[in-house]
């Protein structure tokens, strides 16, 4: 009896250690998985970007909504699934599907549990620290040249406009049934629309430049004019109250004047 239970001792001890081999494995898989497919909308510690901080997600949801969301996030939208359309409403658009099997999303999950428990997962850099994108004229000019197409991208991918409306000065077209990019800088800030733009993993710009992607310094134009776009709006939208209040005031003072020199 002893003897047999020493044996199931070293066995239970030996599928201990070939499952933590096996889990540290995995964990490395993982990451690979997420910095490749993963990192270019999401961040582990690093702040939401265009889609939210995935650290501590492994305690918020559970390992089936994971598989699901990672695997098949349209079947989710298409069952109405409440987390789903609370990130969608959010976010502005629904996570594309990746083509991600079973095996990879277990990995991904893996690495993403090793995070959450303070293992070696190394998280994003802070959002404080990540380099913003850079505005000026001769971007601004470059972005919007290649957005319309007046400028070929470097690796012959469709120009933006092709597919997309977009809302800024000497900029007209695009399809409404796709996403309007107008507002995609205010809803991804500078991580998520560089991610965005990098990985291009929407299904119908996965195929069109599965291997044509943009380069850096395409990215870096369309990216200051994605910024100015968002500038423009900010600065539209908020006329400082003592300058109108200032010119109100001017207005009645010319206005009583006026009625003045009429009695007169």
């Amino acid at each position: 009896m002893v003897t047999t239970f020493r044996i199931l001792c070293r066995y239970t001890l030996l599928l201990l250690t070939f499952a933590a081999i096996c889990s540290a494995a995995w964990a490395d898989q993982g990451k690979e998985l997420f910095d490749k497919q993963c990192g270019g909308c999401h961040s582990i510690g690093g702040g939401d970007g265009g889609g939210p901080d995935l650290k501590g997600v492994t305690g918020k949801r559970t390992h089936e909504w994971l598989e699901s969301v990672i695997i098949e996030p349209n079947k989710l939208t298409a069952n109405k699934d409440p987390i789903q359309a609370g990130l969608v409403k959010k976010y502005g658009f629904e996570m594309p599907n990746l083509g991600i099997g079973h095996e990879d999303a277990l990995k991904i999950i893996t690495y993403l549990s090793g995070a959450d428990a303070g293992g070696a997962a190394t998280a994003s850099p802070p959002a404080g620290e990540q380099l913003a994108a850079v505005v000026t004229p001769e971007l601004i000019a470059q972005g919007k040249a290649l957005f319309t197409g007046s400028k070929r991208l470097t690796k012959g991918g469709a120009p933006c406009l092709s597919c997309h409306p977009f809302t800024y000065p000497g900029i007209a077209g695009g399809s409404l049934s796709v996403a309007d990019l107008s507002n995609s800088y205010q809803k991804m800030g500078d991580s998520g629309m560089k991610g965005a733009l990098k990985a291009l993993k929407f299904p119908t710009m996965k195929k069109i430049y599965a291997d044509r992607p943009l380069t850096d310094d395409e990215i870096a134009a369309l990216m200051a004019l994605f910024k100015d776009s968002a500038v423009q709006k900010s600065s539209a939208g908020s006329t400082p109250f003592p300058l109108l209040g200032a010119g109100l005031f001017v207005c009645l003072i010319v206005v009583l004047i006026l009625y003045k020199r009429r009695i007169i």
